[in-house]
C-alpha cells in the first residue's frame, strides 16, 4: 500500500472541512457537506466527526442512481480527512456506507468508480489499496451487477491483493535479452524491481539515478541489493533496448506480468525485503534507493 499525499500544511484545515483549493470546476453537490462543529479544535477530533457523519444528509433509500461527477466530488471530500482520523472510525464509517449501498447494484458501481478516482487513479491525492478493495469487493459480491461489469474490477482486485504492502508478491517468468527464460522469486536479498519501458523518459531517468548513486551502486556491487528491470508489455525488438543496462542488474521482458501486478504508473517501482515481502510499492526511484540501501546496511 502506498499513501501519496499532495497537500500542504496550509490546506489541512480546508481538507477537514470538505473544501479543496485545487478544484476549479464548479459541481452541484449531492447534498450540503457536513462540517465539524466549531468547538472542535483538534484535527483528529474533527476528522473523526466527519467520518461518522459525512453521509448523514444523503438519503440512500431514495437514490437509485446519482450524478457521477457529483459523487466523485463528494467521495473525494469524504476521503480528505481519512488520513487524520482514527483508524477504527474510518473502518466503521466505510462499513456503514457499504451497508447502505450493498443491495443497490447501480450505486455499488458508482461508489466503486468514485473510490477509484479518489483512492487509486492518477488524480488521487491519497492512495489506499485496502479501502479501494472494500468497494471492489462490494461490487463483486453484488448479484445485481452483471458479470461483464465485474470483469475489470476482478482484474484490479487480483492485482491489488497480489501486491499489498507487507505481502509476498507473485513469482513470475520473464525473458532475458539473450532469449532465455528466467524466473523471479525472493532469494533473501533486498530487491528493487522496476516495471517500465526503456523508451520512457522517467524510466531512463530512474536508470541514470540508480547507476550514478554512489551509495546504492556500492550496495548493488557488493550483492547486498539486487535490481530487476522488467519491460512490461514489450514491443518487437525490445531485446536491443535492454543491452546497455548494467551487467549486475537482472533485466528482461514479460507480456503477462501486468495481469498479476499493480502497475498503475510508468515506471512502477517496488522494493522487496529479505523475507520476500513488499517493503514499498509504487515509490519514486530515490525513495526506493534509500529504503533498499538502509535495509541492506542494517
Amino acid at each position: 500500500m502506498k499513501i501519496r499525499t499532495i497537500i500542504s500544511t496550509a490546506l489541512l484545515s480546508l481538507a477537514v472541512t470538505g473544501m479543496s483549493a485545487q478544484e476549479q470546476i464548479v459541481i452541484e453537490p449531492l447534498f450540503e457537506y457536513v462540517s465539524a462543529p466549531d468547538d472542535m479544535d483538534g484535527l483528529q477530533e474533527r476528522s473523526d466527526y466527519l467520518m461518522e457523519h459525512f453521509w448523514d444528509p444523503m438519503n440512500f433509500k431514495d437514490k437509485t442512481s446519482v450524478d457521477q461527477n457529483a459523487l466523485n466530488d463528494a467521495f473525494k471530500t469524504y476521503v480528505a480527512p481519512m488520513r487524520f482520523a482514527d483508524a477504527t472510525k474510518v473502518d466503521a464509517s466505510i462499513a456503514k456506507l457499504l451497508s447502505q449501498i450493498s443491495k443497490n447494484p447501480v450505486l455499488s458501481l458508482q461508489f466503486a468508480k468514485a473510490a477509484e478516482e479518489a483512492l487509486y487513479g492518477p488524480r488521487a491525492n491519497y492512495w489506499h489499496d485496502g479501502i479501494f478493495l472494500r468497494f471492489i469487493d462490494n461490487v463483486m459480491h453484488n448479484k445485481g451487477v452483471k458479470k461483464e461489469r465485474k470483469l475489470r474490477y476482478e482484474r484490479l482486485r487480483t492485482q491489488l491483493n497480489n501486491t499489498l504492502q507487507g505481502s509476498v508478491p507473485p513469482e513470475f517468468d520473464y525473458t532475458t535479452p539473450d532469449g532465455k527464460t528466467a524466473h523471479y522469486h525472493p532469494n533473501g536479498v533486498i530487491t528493487v524491481i522496476e516495471f517500465g519501458d526503456p523508451d520512457c523518459d522517467d524510466c531512463r531517468m530512474s536508470k541514470l539515478k540508480m547507476e550514478t548513486d554512489v551509495r546504492f551502486s556500492s550496495n548493488v556491487d557488493k550483492g547486498k541489493v539486487n535490481v530487476l528491470f522488467i519491460y512490461a508489455d514489450p514491443e518487437d525488438g525490445w531485446e536491443d533496448k535492454l543491452k546497455d543496462y548494467p551487467s549486475k542488474w537482472h533485466v528482461g521482458a514479460s507480456e503477462t506480468v501486468t495481469d498479476i501486478y499493480d502497475l498503475r504508473e510508468t515506471p512502477s517501482i517496488y522494493v522487496i525485503d529479505r523475507e520476500g515481502k513488499i517493503a514499498a510499492k509504487l515509490v519514486d526511484v530515490r525513495t526506493a534507493m534509500q529504503i533498499a540501501s538502509a535495509a541492506a546496511e542494517q
